[in-house]
């Protein structure tokens, strides 16, 4: 029999609303995030630059005023229109909004003056890039060359000159980028002085930042203390990321504790993580204008340890500080 029923007047489908990232993706694309309000994506005007792009150039900020920024001068009027259309998507999208535009507080103008005194900054880090790299240039040939511990030998043992960087009953995740979240992976967790006493490590990562006791998931919320800060780049090559090395260890003051040679394409610099949160935040902002990967600024991140293969070569210490000098 047919069904001659009809829904109650007025029943219209409804769907869940949208987050923010997810407007914020429907209308610039792909977005990197680094915090739950910050990430990188594409320029929208990307094809009006006249200068050579980087994966980091273009940062969205997601608090009261959705802002897309970016470090070239030519798409100005294409970053405002695509601005317009981010503020009214969020105005649409948000439940506690009538979708009309407002004026803003005086809060809210403090932080956009802010964040364009921010982004000046940026600036000024990108512009700087390629005087940094010759001015602090620092090879890889150099770099081993530079190395206060001699590092010939066994490379397949790397890993425990790494591990004794940190304090012996530092929880320290070692593992397969998915080796967590199960009670199986208990094992994954061990104190710097456990892992010492292991004949082999149980994976080709570790995490720079040390756990609560008995943790099994590798995340943010069980993360006991940030012990490094590990500085890579995808785009620079290793001979120019050495110069940010460099210049981070003499002019920016960071303890350069590490070098690790990834067994592909970058070089990972392990820097003791600095006590001030001024400077963290600053580092946020200058380390991707300088092509830097700001996904390492996320605590539980993996980055690779020295000593396991990767494919056919070795991940190994291209540079270690001696006691007492980082």
């Amino acid at each position: 029999m047919k069904n001659t029923s009809k829904k109650p007047a007025g029943s219209t489908k409804t769907t869940a609303p949208l987050s923010a990232t997810e407007i914020a993706e429907n209308q610039l694309g792909e977005i990197i995030w680094d915090s739950p309000i910050r990430g990188y994506c594409d320029c929208p005007g990307k094809d009006r630059h006249t200068s050579q792009d980087a994966t980091k150039d273009c940062i969205v900020y997601l608090d009261s005023i959705p802002t897309v920024h970016c470090l070239h001068s030519s798409c100005a009027s294409v970053i405002e229109e695509a601005n317009k259309r981010l503020r009214a998507a969020m105005l649409k999208g948000s439940k506690e909004s009538d979708g009309k535009p407002r004026k803003l507080t005086s809060e809210e103008k403090a932080q956009i003056k802010k964040r364009e005194e921010q982004q000046r900054y940026r600036k000024r880090a990108a512009m700087s890039l390629p005087q940094l790299l010759i001015n602090h240039q620092w090879t890889y040939d150099q770099i081993i060359a530079d190395s206060p511990v001699q590092l010939a030998g066994d490379e397949a043992d790397h890993w425990r000159l790494l591990l004794r960087k940190f304090k012996p009953d530092d929880v320290i995740w070692i593992g397969d980028k998915f080796d967590s979240g199960k009670p199986e992976h208990i094992k994954h967790f061990k104190t710097a002085a456990q892992w010492l006493t292991e004949s082999k490590v149980l994976g080709p990562f570790i995490c720079p930042a040390t756990f609560k006791n008995c943790s099994i998931s590798r995340s943010n919320e069980q993360i006991l203390a940030r012990r490094f800060l590990v500085v890579e780049s995808d785009t620079l090559s290793k001979d120019q990321v050495g110069a940010v090395f460099k210049w981070l260890r003499d002019k920016v003051g960071l303890d350069l504790v590490a070098v690790v040679d990834t067994a592909g394409k970058s070089l990972h610099g392990w820097f003791r993580y600095p006590a001030d949160d001024i400077q963290v935040d600053e580092l946020k902002l200058v380390l991707p204008a300088l092509q830097c990967d700001p996904k390492l600024f996320t605590p539980s991140q993996p980055v690779r340890l020295p000593g396991p293969l990767r494919a056919e070569k070795r991940q190994k210490l291209v540079y270690l500080a001696k006691a007492g000098d980082q």
